[in-house]
């Protein structure tokens, strides 16, 4: 489901969104939906057809062309009310504001910095499945642009996208793979390394097959962030 749009961006892979509010879709999202460690996704514009029908057709989920996304985390919530402080008398409660003044806007908001992890091509099939053309972990070339959508990720996506495969001459070889590692290592934000273990006890839930690997790579990364913070 679609839970709000980019407002701005504090480098090319983090930009900050705004998850929608009452009457702003038909299906407001819920704290669920835009949860920490929750991935999502956002179109690429730049990489879909310029024909307007064919824009048309992307929206409806008609188009059986191509498109591009760009797959992210959400790794921080911010709760934003300008009227906290203001704590003088008021004519009017905000029950009065909304049932005298309907077209009020309000001010209050609620922002996710999302850290864009990779992206991913895809296309719907005639069945009404999709088929992932193509997978890359790591920073895009392309910068994602202002208002542009933000939708969360089925398990079934979240499985793609971490799932590599290499073909030889003689078979095709399929692995877990999660090379946005030292990219959320390298980030400055406190948060990041709680949202890389909630990562991996996602991918445990997904990769049964894996979870002697990916307990190794949890119990070194929880032993390196306890040695970081004891200093």
């Amino acid at each position: 489901m679609f839970i709000g749009k980019i407002v701005k961006s504090d480098s090319h892979i983090n930009y900050v969104c705004q998850i929608y509010g009452p009457r702003e879709v038909e299906l407001e999202p819920s704290p669920v939906d835009y949860a920490f460690g929750r991935f999502v996704r956002v179109a690429v514009r730049s990489e879909q057809a310029d024909d307007p029908d064919a824009r048309l057709d992307l929206a409806l989920g008609l188009s059986y062309e191509p498109k591009t996304y760009a797959i992210g985390v959400i790794y921080d919530t911010i709760l934003l009310n300008p009227a906290f402080g203001s704590l003088g008398p008021r004519l009017s409660n905000e029950t009065q504001v909304e049932l005298f003044s309907p077209d009020y806007i309000s001010e209050k908001a609620v922002l996710i910095y999302v850290m864009v992890l990779g992206m991913v091509e895809q296309r719907r099939t005639p069945n009404g499945d999709f088929e992932v053309l193509s997978v890359m972990h790591g920073v895009p070339l392309l910068s994602l642009e202002l208002g542009s959508e933000i939708e969360t990720l089925m398990d079934e996506e979240v499985r793609a996208f971490h799932f590599f495969s290499d073909t030889n001459d003689s078979e095709k070889r399929e692995y877990l793979h999660m090379g946005y590692l030292p990219q959320i290592i390298a980030g400055r934000n406190s948060l990041l390394p709680m949202v890389t273990l909630q990562i991996i006890d996602q991918l445990e839930q997904l990769f049964p097959q894996n979870l002697s690997l990916l307990s190794i790579v949890k119990r070194n990364f929880a032993w390196r962030l306890k040695v970081e913070t004891t200093g």
